[in-house]
């Protein structure tokens, strides 16, 4: 009886320090101040968790030991981990669920895969969707996501569509503002990332400051540590103010960051010779098979194949002297209207008008003109330039069937190629979709799709409940806008998928002055559409919904 409470005694003070138990370098046992903890011997250990138990495996499989080294269950399974809120995630040949420390199931259900509990919920996934369980193994709402974290104070991250939100225990969300990537909250704020870069937000979900940072850490007694995208550090308060001086300048890493930004226009070329010699297509190979296919001699080759290695275009399998795509090169072959846009955006770079960028805004008016694109003798390349367009069309629409509603409009008038994304979507239309052919799109481009090209003398001939202009208008002047706004005034919806500039922000500059160089048009604020709106009689703007943190959809009634 003696020696039974003396056991007793022994194990609670082991119970008692399961800190001070560490595994063994071989990871085979545990050691207590140097010495094991036990005599058993295992495959490989996990740590100690309470109620004083740690995952093992061995040839009979995977379990769970006290700490005299004895299993605590007969069960064996493929893979333990450790346990928290006294529930251990297991697998077997049913799937991943939550045992106690007796062994039995928590729950009936088996999930591809789950994680630990936290704040008495946990992770779970099945049919490749995620969402959250309780301690009884019940879910705790009904929607389902992309990916879903850990819940602190209360709060989780969840993915959906490649954005991130909050939401409460009980599922529903926090703020619904959605971002490109979400932390917890820590201390009343969450680290957010744009398309611009990473910030913090407060409990609302609004940016807490107007930067945007290569890197951002979480408040500490009201500062922040942020890394700049020139590589400075400094730290940051939560009304937004900076301060660079604590740390060092990072001068030298800035000078490179701009060097190397200086010279992108190299990244831009090397994409399009690769896609030029059809390396897409021809890799993985050799260099004496790539020599010969493309007929360039080996040490050309070499220097060229060295580039797109350092762009990280390809990889180079030293083991098999092997040339192949990277996961970047293996994007444009997997995404084929990158390719196009490779071509396109070497044939940008050629114009002429990026060297007169000062001569032309130093004109009291910009006036429109027609772009390269449309000027392209060959069709082969006409085609090629507008499918690249519609490809990073199609890209940005995602959201617009979930967030515009033209169930309504059985006949529709688009105007320009990127509004073509329409005639692809599932969008229920038991009408017609017509697409004004004033710069003569290629019948090659449409041929494949329920559109018919339509001329102004043919405008008339068919009711239109709604038009859509797609990217469009952002590429003419004022006057050249207004010409095309009262040509659809009979149509009672307008839709605008445009940029809008706000004076807050940067978004939207380098496209600006892009669409200036290339065809003389511009993009425009929200002011900017409501005063030439009302150039036109009836018209008038009942909604600005975005799509993406870049593109907005202008809703035009009449």
């Amino acid at each position: 009886m003696q020696n039974m409470q003396h056991e007793k005694t022994f194990d609670q003070l082991i119970k008692d320090n399961l800190k001070s138990i560490k595994i063994s370098p071989c990871e085979s046992f545990h050691e207590l101040l140097g010495n094991p903890l036990y005599e058993n011997r295992f495959i490989k250990v996990g740590k100690f968790h309470e109620p004083g138990l740690a995952p093992v495996y061995d040839q009979t499989g995977a379990y769970h030991i006290n700490v005299r080294g004895e299993a605590v269950y007969h069960n064996r399974f493929l893979k333990t981990f450790g346990f928290y809120f006294n529930r251990a995630a297991v697998e077997d040949d049913t799937g991943c669920y939550h045992i106690y420390s007796s062994g039995c199931r928590v729950y009936k259900q088996s999930y591809q895969w789950i994680g630990n509990y936290q704040e008495d919920i946990c992770i779970v996934r099945k049919h490749d969707k995620y969402f959250h369980i309780n301690l009884n193994g019940n879910r705790i709402y009904q929607e389902e996501y992309d990916y879903v974290g850990d819940f602190k104070d209360g709060i989780a991250v969840v993915y959906e569509d490649g954005k991130a939100t909050h939401i409460n225990h009980h599922g529903k969300l926090v703020h619904n503002k959605w971002y490109k990537n979400l932390n917890v909250f820590h201390k009343g704020y969450s680290i957010a990332e744009d398309q611009h870069g990473w910030f913090h937000i407060d409990i609302n979900g609004d940016p807490v400051y107007q930067q945007r940072f290569k890197m951002v850490e979480v408040f500490y007694n009201g500062m922040a540590k942020v890394e700049t995208f020139e590589g400075v550090l400094g730290q940051i308060d939560i009304t937004g103010n900076v301060k660079f001086s604590i740390f060092d300048s990072g001068k030298e890493s800035q000078v490179h960051r701009i060097s190397a930004e200086l010279s992108a226009f190299w990244k831009t070329y090397l994409t399009s010779v690769a896609i030029e010699l059809d390396l897409l297509n021809i890799l993985p190979a050799t260099m004496p098979v790539l020599s010969k296919k493309l007929n360039i001699i080996v040490p050309n080759l070499e220097r060229l194949l060295r580039a797109l290695w350092e762009i990280g275009f390809i990889d180079y399998d030293k083991d098999k002297d092997l040339w192949q795509l990277s996961s970047k090169g293996k994007c444009f072959k997997e995404i084929p209207f990158l390719s196009k846009a490779a071509t396109m955006w070497v044939r940008v770079a050629a114009e002429k008008n990026w060297l007169k960028i000062a001569d032309i805004l130093k004109q009291k008016s910009i006036s429109s003109f027609e772009s390269f694109k449309e000027r392209e003798a060959s069709e082969d390349k006409k085609i090629a330039f507008y499918q690249a367009l519609l490809g990073y069309s199609r890209f940005d629409t995602k959201e617009f069937n979930s967030r515009i509603n033209i169930d309504d409009a059985k006949n529709i008038l688009l105007f320009g190629v990127h509004s073509l994304f329409l005639a692809y979507s599932d969008i229920h239309n038991k009408g017609s979709i017509g697409l004004y052919n004033e710069h003569k799109v290629p019948r090659q481009l449409v041929e494949n799709l329920k559109v018919k090209l339509i001329t102004q003398e043919e405008l008339s001939a068919t009711s239109y409940e709604l038009g859509v202009f797609c990217r469009f208008l952002q590429h003419y002047d004022d006057d050249k806008v207004l010409s095309y706004l009262k040509l659809v005034k009979g149509i009672s919806r307008i839709l605008l998928i445009e940029t809008i500039l706000d004076y807050r922000s940067p978004t939207g500059g380098s496209v600006d002055i892009n669409v200036m160089v290339e065809t003389g048009g511009k993009l425009r604020t929200l002011s900017d559409w409501e005063k030439i709106l009302k150039q036109v009689k009836g018209f008038k703007i009942s909604a600005v919904v975005p799509l993406t943190d870049y593109l907005s959809v202008i809703d035009v009634r009449c």
